[in-house]
């Protein structure tokens, strides 16, 4: 690489590497760059975010703390890096200031303006992470229940139309065992994109979605938890939490007294269908949650109690346990 590169001429390398997913190269040009100029803060905050995709996060946080010390106001996107980077107060400091920077230039746009919607969208987003802080990390704070009203109140009122909002402030109003009110919100957080075709941005990510199943499943909303996990199904049904919140739902439906004991066998056999696919995957492709594992083991232990396996049912998972001890005897010989 020449010598008379300079870092104007190396940018654009390095965006257009970022745009091809080619990070490893963009780092290349990165670290020329900086080489040229290494108080150059937006430099610093571009290596950062290639950093990030490299996964060397120690590297990305050391050169977002120097772009936020040699020029603090520069951008808010750093401070967003760094938020999700960081952890307890010092994330939701992070995020704070990021904010605070948004809201500035915002407040330059016109609010029908294309960057203003777009600007509010990350604002409200920002607000529910530092939210989540305080329900989980930080939740032992004596300042943590009005935070949570504080920023959720906040990305209410900035972006009314994210869902994310009120299905966190569910979770806020079922810490505080105000359950009329968090059905309410997640019947509002619903509204705002159960409609929408697959695809569509304002549709929340999987993940998003499967939490929003486990609030319905506390208030007893089964009819909208179905509604929610037969949308995930069509999107992807090899998700081992898939399964298991379907096999819980059957299961709870089955356990209210009103049910009749053929309705609840019915029910208790769908859901040790749902529970046994839910093991079967996550011998598969495996899951960092083992006590969802275990649960669903346990359910299935208790139906198989209620409601016995018939004998191809039992021949089929003696079948499974020996293919997957097969091929776990095939991986130790690898």
């Amino acid at each position: 690489m020449s010598v008379n590169y300079t870092v104007e001429d190396l940018k654009p390398k390095i965006s257009a590497n970022i745009d091809s997913l080619e990070y490893q190269t963009a780092y290349l040009f990165c670290q020329k760059a900086l080489e040229l100029e290494p108080q150059n803060a937006e430099l610093l905050e571009l290596t950062a975010q290639v950093e990030i995709e490299l996964e060397h996060f120690e590297q990305a946080r050391k050169h977002l703390l120097a772009s936020i010390q040699i020029a603090p106001e520069g951008s808010y996107t750093k401070y967003m890096y760094l938020g999700q980077m960081s952890v307890e107060k010092e994330a939701i400091h992070a995020f704070q200031n990021g904010v605070e920077l948004m809201v500035l230039e915002k407040n330059k746009l016109a609010n029908d303006s294309e960057t203003a919607k777009l600007l509010a969208s990350k604002i409200s987003t920002a607000l529910c992470s530092m939210t989540e802080i305080y329900l989980t990390d930080c939740c032992f704070e004596p300042e943590a229940e009005q935070k949570c009203e504080e920023y959720l109140k906040q990305a209410q009122e900035i972006d009314p139309d994210n869902s994310e909002v009120y299905q966190l402030l569910a979770s806020v109003r079922l810490s505080q065992q105000r359950n009329e009110e968090a059905c309410a919100a997640l019947n509002k957080s619903m509204e705002l994109w159960i409609h929408k075709d697959i695809g569509d941005p304002t549709i929340p990510i999987y993940d998003t979605r499967l939490a929003l199943v486990k609030l319905l499943l506390e208030v007893g909303m089964f009819e909208q938890a179905f509604t929610v996990l037969e949308n995930l199904q069509k999107e992807n049904d090899e998700v081992v939490d898939l399964w298991y919140l379907y096999g819980w739902s059957y299961y709870c439906i089955g356990e209210d007294e009103t049910r009749t004991d053929e309705e609840r066998m019915a029910l208790w056999a769908d859901a040790r269908d749902c529970l046994e696919t839910a093991v079967k995957l996550y011998h598969m492709i495996g899951s960092d949650d083992t006590s969802m594992f275990e649960h669903a083991k346990e359910l299935i232990d208790t139906i198989n109690q209620v409601v016995p396996p018939s004998i191809a049912e039992e021949e089929e998972e003696i079948d499974e346990e020996l293919e997957i001890e097969s091929d776990d005897e095939d991986a130790m010989e690898e």
